[in-house]
């Protein structure tokens, strides 16, 4: 069968390829699509430039007595509170990006489909480095309330595995609440597990699962079920031992896509669905090859609120981190107890 030219063979349109990689970035995705992110169709600035993202703010409020003398205010006038907005500054100061050369022969004689071929393994490693990125912005959560150190010990009789998993199960609980206690929304959490959790946990006979319609996206394939109104994913890219719960607000993402330089004939720069992506090709004569080349600036950020004071009510001026929260599963195997 006669060879075809390598025009036909390869592909093509710049604009087409960016937009199917970034679609295919966004499908394979897992801890990437439970925060919120942000991008643009191209980063203006040096490296390291910082992204302001404003954040809400909060208000006391004030009451009044209805009858005259009665109530807390005194002095007749409506109590005014001032707008204090804030603003999340997101440093770009990540360069994600895969570079893979190509020779002649190989895209002579061996490359058929250039967007399966060279572009879909070049996004999923782009992909792996997004992933670890808000791995590594989870971390930044603080430990749960009801643990010691931040681990959960579950002491347990050695192969009661239903046993393990209730426990686990008992624990979110606590986790679901003291997010509720910290005026954290309801609706959209989720709780990431790590395999060994995960693992444990789906032993437990009262786990919602959910139903396996829907998109193949590598979210929906990580989802194990729903649990006090977490959505739970399994990760490989986090310690095995290890939860996450937080709403998705609790962690910005950010993204840029390089400027495709003037220089380069073959490129495209573009961002949707809240992700951001760069791909240049050019020729290294002094290789005889050609370099295929993904790249995005990324920068992410752990979100710190002023928060109420859950007795009074009002507004604390400092800020903490409440939107995310963390433990750490240990086992503690409870003695054998021997055989009369």
């Amino acid at each position: 069968m006669a060879i075809s030219s390598t025009a036909d063979r390869q592909f093509i349109n710049a604009d087409k390829l960016v937009s199917a990689s970034i679609a295919n970035l966004e499908a394979a995705t897992v801890l990437a699509a439970t925060v919120q992110k942000q991008s643009a169709d191209q980063f203006d600035g040096t490296v390291g430039q910082a992204v302001a993202i404003r954040r809400p703010f909060m208000l006391d409020g004030n009451q009044e007595g209805l009858l005259p003398g009665v109530g807390e205010r005194t002095d007749g006038k409506i109590a005014v509170e001032s707008k204090k907005e804030s603003v999340l500054n997101v440093e770009l100061n990540k360069h994600v990006y895969s570079a893979i050369q190509l020779s002649d022969a190989e895209l002579s004689l061996e490359i058929e489909d250039f967007a399966t071929q060279v572009a879909l393994p070049q996004t999923d490693a782009v992909v792996n480095r997004l992933e670890r990125i808000v791995a590594g912005a989870l971390e930044q959560f603080s430990a749960a309330e009801k643990t010691i150190a931040g681990k959960l010990t579950i002491e347990h009789e050695p192969g009661n595995y239903i046993d393990i998993a209730q426990q686990i199960r008992f624990q979110i609980s606590f986790m679901a609440a003291e997010l509720t206690a910290n005026n954290v929304p309801g609706s959209g959490r989720f709780l990431v597990l790590g395999a060994n959790v995960a693992g444990l946990l789906m032993n437990d006979p009262n786990l919602t699962r959910v139903s396996e319609a829907g998109t193949d996206t590598a979210l929906r394939e990580a989802v194990i079920g729903k649990l006090y109104g977490f959505t739970l994913i399994q990760s490989n890219h986090i310690d095995p031992d290890s939860l996450y719960a937080y709403h998705p607000s609790a962690v910005q993402l950010v993204t840029r896509a390089p400027i495709v330089p003037p220089s380069v004939t073959f490129g495209a720069s573009q961002a949707q669905g809240g992700y951001a992506l760069r791909w240049i090709r050019d020729y290294m004569s002094e290789t005889a090859s050609e370099r295929s080349f993904f790249s995005a600036y990324a920068g992410i950020a752990v979100v710190d609120d002023i928060y109420r004071d859950k007795k009074t009510g009002k507004v604390q001026p400092t800020k903490k981190i409440i939107r995310g929260i963390k433990a750490k599963v240990e086992l503690k195997p409870t003695a054998a107890v021997p055989s009369k």
